[in-house]
């Protein structure tokens, strides 16, 4: 019941105000502002805080949005053009002289002691069998040019055999190397 009485108040009030004001403009532009600062200030606060820190959101949101985006070109520009300026060798490799590498094979097989493997991180593939073919006294030839330059890490332990080199590098994806005598074939 007391919505009714609310109601009848207001309707009194609206009658008062139009007895007051007949025959005579009234300008409610001013009127109409003043109560939707009024509006404003009571259900959301200064109006102007809410712009000013919705604005700062969507710039944060833009300058994120960015940075990852950047983010991910330059990491895939770098995957897929491939630095060319990283080292082929591990520090620990040893040389690639073949006359150096046929000394070795020859002294290991005259003093068996145990060797530590050696690594190649991200080495091309021809770097990498230069020194397996004059370790074992063989000679590469390659069907696929390509196949010269694919980057590989790979661990050659000096006491597996020929065969179990070529099929430990048969094991890559894009390489197949077949073996005829004294041939390593790179297809």
């Amino acid at each position: 019941m007391k919505s009714n009485d609310k109601l009848e108040q207001l309707l009194r009030q609206m009658y008062a105000e139009e007895e007051l004001h007949k025959g005579k403009s009234i300008e409610t532009s001013s009127i109409i502002d003043e109560e939707w600062a009024k509006f404003e200030t009571t259900h959301f606060g200064k109006s102007s805080f809410f712009t000013l820190h919705s604005s700062l959101k969507k710039i944060a949101a833009v300058f994120i949005g960015v940075l990852m985006l950047s983010g991910f070109a330059y990491a895939a520009f770098h995957y897929f053009s491939g630095n060319t300026q990283r080292s082929t060798l591990n520090p620990q490799h040893s040389t690639l002289n073949p006359q150096h590498s046929t000394l070795n094979a020859q002294r290991s097989t005259l003093n068996p002691q145990p060797t530590a493997p050696i690594v190649f991180k991200d080495a091309e593939l021809e770097t990498i069998l230069h020194e397996v073919a004059a370790f074992y006294e063989c000679e590469t030839v390659y069907e696929n040019e390509k196949a010269r330059h694919l980057r590989l890490y790979f661990t050659w332990d000096k006491t597996m055999t020929i065969d179990e080199v070529i099929g430990t590098f048969n094991k890559f994806e894009r390489l197949h190397i077949t073996r005829e005598d004294k041939k390593l074939i790179v297809n």
